[in-house]
Order: C-alpha cells, then sequence, then structure tokens
C-alpha cells in the first residue's frame, strides 16, 4: 500500500459525515438481499422476479444478470441487467424494497418471498 492511500484512508476516517451520509434512514444488510423477489410490474400486467445468491450471482426474469456492483451507499444495490443497464434496488421503509429499472425507467415495488 502506498504512503497517498494511507493517508487518503486517514482522512476519510477522520473527516466530518457530510449531510447526505447522516441522512441515510434505511440502511440494507446484504444478508437481505440474497434470495428471491417478486417484482410486481402494473404497467406490464406481469410480475417479474429477482434472484440474488449469496455467491454474487443473480437473475433477473430469468436472465443472468450481467454484474452486481458493491454497495455504494447503504440504502442501494446497484445490478447490471443483460444488457448492461442498472437495476437500483433500495429499500425505503422497514420490509418495503423498490427496483429501479434503468431501461424502462421505472420504479416497481418488489417483495421478498419467504
Amino acid at each position: 500500500m502506498n504512503r497517498l492511500s494511507v493517508i487518503q484512508k486517514l482522512i476519510s476516517l477522520f473527516r466530518p459525515k457530510t449531510h447526505a451520509e447522516s441522512s441515510i434512514k434505511n440502511p440494507i444488510k446484504e444478508t437481505e438481499l440474497i434470495g428471491r423477489w417478486t417484482v410486481f410490474m402494473p404497467k406490464a400486467l406481469k410480475e417479474g422476479s429477482l434472484e440474488i445468491s449469496s455467491e454474487g450471482k443473480g437473475y433477473y426474469n430469468t436472465y443472468p444478470l450481467k454484474d452486481i456492483l458493491p454497495q455504494n451507499s447503504p440504502d442501494q444495490l446497484i445490478l447490471k441487467d443483460r444488457f448492461g443497464y442498472q437495476l437500483i434496488m433500495e429499500k425505503i421503509e422497514n420490509e418495503q424494497y423498490v427496483l429501479f429499472d434503468e431501461l424502462e425507467g421505472i420504479t416497481y415495488p418488489i417483495v421478498k418471498e419467504h
């Protein structure tokens, strides 16, 4: 590890939290994300599916995801569909989640299957 990266890490530890960092109300734990999800798509008159495995693989409507990116924000997870468009999973309340589909430009409610 070079000297510059050590200094940058130290600075980030002592830097005051910004408003955006302190306003996160619904952090998502990675363990919450693993499993099968139902995606409610009212305009398409159908339900979709999202599956995330503990190995970091996933499927969106039976198609393999291209990528599951590390969480940039504690309340969001960014996935990439087979075309490379972003799917942004977000926790909005205690057990309520949504999925924003960049290709469609629509946010869908999603529910984890038990």
